[in-house]
């Protein structure tokens, strides 16, 4: 059974909280992932870490 906000287990470190919210139910593991990284990729832009150019240039590189 699948438990409740997994990533809200004590004692998790940071990358082991990531992969159990993205991988929790297998079904919704590739909407997670998107959202993850869209919201990720936000962050980094709001920060100046990264710019709108630098990310549309790896999305082309995705899809291509």
């Amino acid at each position: 059974m699948p438990t409740q906000n997994p990533h809200r287990i004590v004692g998790l470190c940071t990358s082991s909280k990531v992969y159990n919210a993205l991988t929790e139910l297998k079904h919704l593991e590739g909407h997670r992932s998107a959202k993850f990284l869209s919201l990720l990729t936000q962050n980094l832009v709001r920060k100046g870490l990264l710019n709108e150019q630098e990310v549309v240039h790896m999305l082309d590189q995705v899809v291509n």
